[in-house]
């Protein structure tokens, strides 16, 4: 009996050797970075000033693609990080923007709206129950029976709750009222400790005061400083009267970023993450997005600054988490969201051809049309974002052919001045979106839920603006990029050629041993991988 047992043993620990043997190797802890308005032109330019941990650590290192192409029009940043974290664009996932119009209420929506989950430090009801489809950190949650620790830290509420994805254990962001990190009671968590310990302890407020000036010598930038200070080459005190005006002007300085770095430290260490058994996720919203119109363009000393001290703040992170987890356990996933690349003001001092098209007076006239064909009515019953919304109750009421006043609709506005192009809603799901072209682009955007009957775009240099002037749109870019790296790990130092948004989401799935996004369109990207080291 006691040989049986003996053997018995013997055999269960043999077991657990050989399935531990045979478990795929997985790192500790993925770090997925998104960088609003990061731009490949100006890491090259900037390239010989930043430090050598940092950018520059990122792209010798690492697996590096230096155009990634977004094949979906720039509609907000909530449907580009929808589309990275899902690895499929807005068509199955339904995130079409920050906000769509909604046909019952005639009225803007936030994409994310949810009533029934409440706000914990903010008045937003907003939850991932419209996001469509799973994202990797969903995956990476299930496939761990739920042991992997996920969250993600942002400025903003819809990018936060986008890197987080359903699954996670908690998501944070800075609220624009208070200035204090906030969440939604949708995830079990609440407000993580480490982020209400930061709003306890002044971080935040503290930080949201800090007078902005060059971090180095105004002599070494490359570019002037857009405001001229003699003392030290600029300088902007956030005088905002309110706290909300103070909150937005901080998110368009370098030290937000400060803030969203100093909690993932915080984060990292609080919840121990890496230490565990299973695979954890941190997901980070970075922004180098300045004040004003020329918000992603880098002409200015401010730009610059913002480059540099982000440079900064990824070192300090790379090196921290390289000493808590170590980089051979850590994968950065490294990416940015879609901008503009020349303001209005930009093109017309180089006398490069654009406009501005109202929307408001362009709908008007559009309405008018329509009732000189098909009669008295308001046709036209809601425009957002070059979607136009017909009265689809009239149109089937008085027997209307839709296919006819769709096509009438998109005829009359291909005669307004600064449209490129429009199409119905037959044309756009005509397309199989696997092209390059614009309606490929518009077909990936569109989805059934929240889009027009007639979407339209704008010839090069042209943008939305409301009766004042002010612009209004998102980027007009025909063709949309942004640097994609990946670090750490088993990565190898090596040239990606040719990737799109898409193919993140897999490609990472794939080196966490995990199912891609229920949703996912994208293709594995091939690596040349290391051998992982224990």
């Amino acid at each position: 009996m006691k040989s049986f047992c003996l053997y018995v043993a013997f055999f269960i620990g043999l077991t657990s050797s050989v399935s531990a043997a045979n478990e795929p190797e997985r790192p500790r802890l993925v770090v997925n970075i998104v960088i609003d308005g990061l731009q490949p032109e100006h890491l090259t330019t900037l390239w010989n000033l930043f430090d050598k941990g940092g950018f520059r650590r990122l792209y010798s290192q690492g697996a590096v693609c230096r155009h990634t192409y977004y094949p979906i029009l720039s509609c907000g940043a909530a449907s580009d990080y929808a589309t990275l974290v899902c690895g499929t664009p807005p068509f199955y996932h339904g995130i079409t923007g920050n906000q769509y119009y909604d046909r019952t209420t005639d009225k803007l929506e936030l994409s994310l709206k949810d009533p029934s989950a409440a706000g914990i430090g903010t008045t937003e009801t907003l939850s991932p129950k419209p996001l469509l489809a799973s994202t990797v950190s969903d995956e990476l949650k299930m496939n761990s029976g739920g042991k992997s620790r996920v969250f993600s830290i942002g400025i903003n509420s819809h990018e936060a709750i986008m890197l987080a994805g359903h699954a996670a254990d908690g998501a944070v962001w800075i609220d624009n009222n208070s200035g204090h990190f906030a969440t939604t009671s949708f995830y079990p968590l609440g407000l993580p400790r480490w982020a209400d310990q930061m709003n306890v302890d002044h971080s935040l407020e503290t930080t949201i005061l800090e007078d902005w000036f060059p971090l180095y010598p105004i002599n070494t930038y490359l570019f002037p400083p857009k405001r001229k200070d003699a003392a030290r080459g600029f300088v902007y005190f956030n005088t905002g009267k309110t706290v909300s005006e103070r909150v937005q002007h901080f998110k368009r300085t370098p030290f937000v970023n400060q803030i969203v770095k100093d909690a993932a430290l915080k984060a990292v260490a609080t919840e121990k993450m890496g230490a565990g058994s299973a695979t954890d996720y941190l997901g980070l919203q970075f922004s180098l997005q300045t004040n004003g119109d020329d918000a992603f363009e880098l002409l200015s000393a401010e730009k610059e600054d913002m480059y540099l001290r982000l440079d900064k703040y990824l070192t300090e992170l790379i090196d921290k988490i390289d000493q808590s987890v170590g980089l051979s356990h850590t994968l950065f996933v490294v990416t940015g969201s879609q901008g503009e690349i020349h303001s209005q003001n930009t093109l017309a001092s180089y006398k490069i051809s654009g406009g501005t098209f109202v929307p408001s007076s362009s709908m008007a006239l559009l309405n008018l049309y329509l009732m000189a064909v098909y009669g008295q009515n308001q046709w036209v019953t809601g425009y957002f974002n070059k979607n136009i919304y017909l009265d689809r109750k009239s149109i089937e009421k008085k027997g209307i052919s839709m296919n006819a006043i769709q096509q009438h609709c998109a005829d009359f506005m291909m005669e307004l001045q600064g449209v490129q192009t429009a199409f119905t809603t037959q044309e756009i799901l005509r397309s199989d979106g696997k092209g390059y072209d614009e309606q490929s682009r518009m077909k990936n955007s569109y989805n059934k839920n929240h889009s027009g009957d007639v979407v339209f775009t704008l010839m090069p240099g042209w943008v939305e603006a409301d009766a004042s002037g002010k612009i209004i749109s998102a980027s007009n870019r025909k063709e949309s990029y942004v640097p994609f790296i990946l670090f750490g790990y088993s990565i190898n130092s090596q040239t990606i050629t040719s990737a799109n948004i898409t193919d993140i989401a897999p490609t990472v799935s794939n080196l966490l041993h995990i199912p891609s996004p229920n949703a996912c369109i994208g293709r594995n990207l091939i690596l040349v991988l290391n051998e992982v080291k224990h």
